[in-house]
């Protein structure tokens, strides 16, 4: 069968690339044609340009104003081409993409990609706090025919608006099958009268061994060390990963974000991209972070890990979603006082793999009777 699949992937980051990369390999494992869909349109590439300002920011108000964010904004991009030349070596080999690039839904329509079946998923595709939203390319309003289907698609977010439900409800009506990633997509859907599948998100349907052919070794030392990846510059995580390193004796090794920097940290990783990104993971004693992806593969790893929050809350029911799915709600962190020694029960990993299993024949069979069915 040929099958395009749609995720908003060339974004650079870590989640994005590796859940695209793994629908595509699984759907190819099975013995489908597949090509991810090269559509990047201007409101997912502008932050890219150092010329661009958003509009709406401080920033944008004076013209002086305006170029040294520019300058600042340049002389910013210079110290992370290194990781940018990385995920564009793993976009440009390591995934299939359509020859056609698309940049807008007009165009997209106008000459879609011929396929027996499109899939749109996973990441936050139908958050519709995100540009891509409410982007009617992401509920494949372009597509004449063939079957419609999401894999792990997510809102994200738990309040849709009624206007936006409406509009969201007329185009799955239309899909052959539907699927999200967290529980409460599910309710979102039901309120849609759309019938759903809470799945797996796209990583775990490819085995340890798969994920660790891609792996780049990082620690040349190999000492035991903690791993942070922080987002947002959170000091409760801060706070958190010094004790425990320190209680554990451990090094502290930091992922940086391209805009942040883990100063506290003993070694900073900054050439980083998706295989190295897991290859530290892999590699870690324990993980701290807020990201989702960096907790779907610790748990994959058997990693010991801990969770803190984002600032925008409501993009934090994902992880709740992924924690609740597995048992694993403690792993939550509020604050650096929620550790104390050995406060925090060990994770029961046959018992996680026992679940992994159980979602994992869910998440597989949703896709085959999805393919299948007329």
């Amino acid at each position: 069968m040929k099958i395009k699949t749609l995720t908003t992937y060339n974004v650079y980051n870590y989640g994005a690339s590796l859940q695209a990369y793994a629908l595509m390999t699984y759907l190819s494992q099975l013995g489908h044609d597949v090509e991810i869909i090269n559509y990047q349109p201007e409101y997912l590439t502008r932050k890219y340009n150092y010329k661009w300002v958003n509009p709406e920011s401080k920033m944008s108000r004076y013209a002086l104003t305006r170029v040294v964010y520019r300058i600042l904004k340049f002389l910013q991009r210079q110290t992370t081409l290194a990781n940018k030349r990385l995920f564009d070596n793993f976009t440009h080999h390591m995934l299939h993409e359509t020859t056609q690039l698309y940049h807008t839904f007009d165009e997209l329509q106008k000459n879609p990609p011929e396929a027996d079946a499109y899939i749109v998923g996973s990441d936050q595709i139908w958050n519709i706090f995100y540009e891509a939203g409410r982007d009617p390319v992401f509920y494949l309003e372009f597509v004449d025919s063939g079957k419609r289907i999401s894999y792990a698609a997510s809102f994200s977010y738990i309040d849709i608006d009624e206007e936006n439900c409406e509009r969201i409800a007329r185009s799955l009506s239309k899909f052959d099958a539907v699927s999200v990633r967290e529980y409460h997509g599910i309710d979102i859907l039901r309120t849609m009268g759309i019938d759903g599948t809470w799945v797996l998100d796209p990583v775990f349907l490819l085995s340890v061994d798969e994920w660790k052919k891609l792996m780049k070794p990082m620690n040349e030392t190999n000492e035991p060390y903690l791993l942070i990846y922080d987002f947002e510059g959170n000091n409760e995580l801060k706070n958190f990963a010094i004790k425990y390193a320190k209680d554990k004796g451990l090094k502290m090794y930091s992922i940086s974000d391209r805009a942040y920097q883990t100063r506290y940290a003993d070694k900073h990783f900054t050439k980083t991209g998706p295989c190295e990104f897991i290859s530290l993971i892999y590699h870690c004693s324990a993980f701290v972070s807020n990201s989702f992806h960096g907790t779907a593969f610790s748990i994959m790893f058997h990693k010991p890990f801990y969770v803190f929050g984002r600032n925008r809350h409501k993009v934090n029911s994902r992880m709740e979603s992924l924690l609740s799915m597995f048992e694993l709600s403690n792993r939550y962190i509020h604050s650096a006082g929620d550790y104390i020694g050995e406060q925090i029960s060990e994770i029961d990993w046959v018992k996680i793999e026992s679940m992994k299993s159980r979602f994992l024949n869910r998440s597989e069979t949703f896709i085959q009777m999805a393919l299948t069915e007329s």
